[in-house]
Formats: structure tokens, sequence, C-alpha cells
């Protein structure tokens, strides 16, 4: 089984609400626009909301949508390790009967800014952690986070590392400040997708972000990350207008 849909981008709703019963209310509303799967952002949960009774509220609620799920409190609101943080991971593949894709960061076990990392001991113990994901029924997305501008051959690099390491889907993050960041970005969209040879979510802020988070999917980033409504923003476009986008790009939905 896959978390992507098969010949088209995956619509994918990320979750913005910060309590259980808030993220319940969310996701019934979500059903109702028919997205591919849903993106739960465990860390975006208050620390008093993180626990095992309210995880399988929210991902029982999902019913047979797929769940992609990241696990970013590194420092929300104090430490965490990366070994605390994938065990949270692993115990919720367990819960609920939808398939789950998990966020492992590139740079887990060895943390840097970009969070990119080639520390051999690091890349050792992160394989072995994808291998535990792929034991457990479930596959792994690996992110990272350079949130700065880099060229199309460096963001195939750090795919291709992922990649290496077992990843399912490569995920990069960059920026885009400029016309040509932006048009050298949605290249690097192209550019992955004939050379990478898995699937990729290759995204960007900065000031010229917006189209190539709606443009990206249609040149062919694999996940397109969308919101219930344009109130949650942060420049990703609501599901609505993902569906249009997708249909006008000759997609079948």
């Amino acid at each position: 089984m896959s978390f992507l849909v098969n010949g088209r981008p995956t619509l994918t709703a990320m979750l913005k609400s910060k309590t259980t019963e808030g993220l319940l209310k969310e996701i019934d509303e979500i059903h109702q626009m028919h997205p591919d799967a849903f993106g739960f952002q465990i860390d975006m949960l208050s620390p008093d909301e993180r626990c095992e009774e309210n995880y399988k509220k929210i991902i029982s609620a999902m019913k047979d949508k797929p769940c992609y799920i990241t696990n970013y409190c590194r420092n929300n609101p104090v430490t965490h390790t990366d070994d605390e943080l994938n065990e949270e991971l692993l115990k919720i593949i367990d819960y609920g009967t939808c398939y789950k894709l998990i966020d492992i960061r590139m740079d887990c076990y060895d943390r840097q800014p970009g969070e990119v990392t080639y520390n051999e001991q690091a890349v050792e113990k992160q394989m072995k952690l994808i291998d535990k994901i792929h034991s457990l029924g479930a596959q792994a997305l690996m992110s990272a986070h350079v949130l700065k501008y880099i060229s199309g051959n460096e963001v195939l690099d750090i795919a291709m590392a992922q990649k290496m390491r077992g990843a399912d889907i490569a995920k990069i993050v960059t920026e885009a400040n400029s016309e040509e960041e932006l048009s050298d970005n949605l290249k690097t969209s192209v550019m992955l997708k004939e050379k990478l040879g898995i699937p990729s979510l290759f995204l960007c802020n900065g000031t010229h972000c917006k189209r190539h988070r709606i443009l990206g999917p249609a040149l062919g980033t694999d996940m397109f990350l969308v919101v219930h409504n344009d109130n949650e923003g942060q420049n990703q476009p609501t599901i609505k207008r993902a569906r249009e986008q997708l249909i006008l790009a000759g997609f079948e939905l």
C-alpha cells in the first residue's frame, strides 16, 4: 500500500487546530471536502494534549484516509531528543486503521542548520529507523528544511541522499525571494520528477513562494499540501482552490 494517489498529486489537508476538540471538528468538516489524506502535525498540540488517548481519537476520526504525521517538537517548550520524538511516532503507527506516512528529519541524530547531515553514525541510525517504520506497515518521508535558496542540483543531491537512506518520499523546503529564484524552483520541481526516481515534496517559503506551492504539484511535486480555509494560510492553498488547480492542469479527480 502507498500513501500517495496513483497518477496525480495527493491532496493532503494539513490540520491546524491546536486542541483535540478542535482537531476532531476540523477533521469532520474536511471529510466533507473529500481530500485524499490528512496531515497531522502532533507538534502543534499543546503539551497537555499530547497523549495516547487523544492521538487515538484524532487518528480514528480520519477513518480510511491516509495520514501524514510530523513530530517537530525539538524545542516546544523544552528540548526533546530525537529518540523520544521518533518513539512517539512509532507508537502512533498502531493507532487507528488509516495508513501512515511518518516524517523523519534528515538531520535526525545529528542536528544541523538546514537539517542535513551526512554523519555516518546518524545515517546508519536513520536507515534502521526507516526499516522499523516499514516493518510496522507504514512509509517514511525524509525532510530537510533548508530554509534558504539553493540550486536545483543541490536540491537533487539532498533528495538523492534521502532516497539512498530508504525514504519513500523526499521532502525539501527552500526559499524563493525573487522571480529568478521562483523560476529556478519551478524548474527544480520538474527535475525531481524526471531524475529522482521516488516521489517528492518540494516546497519553498519566502516572498515568492505562493506561486510555487500552487504550481509545483502540476509540474512534478507529488503531494499538494492544502488547508481547510484561507484563515489557516501559511501560503498553502485551500482544498477547493487546489482541486480547481489540478483540474485545470488536466488531472482527473
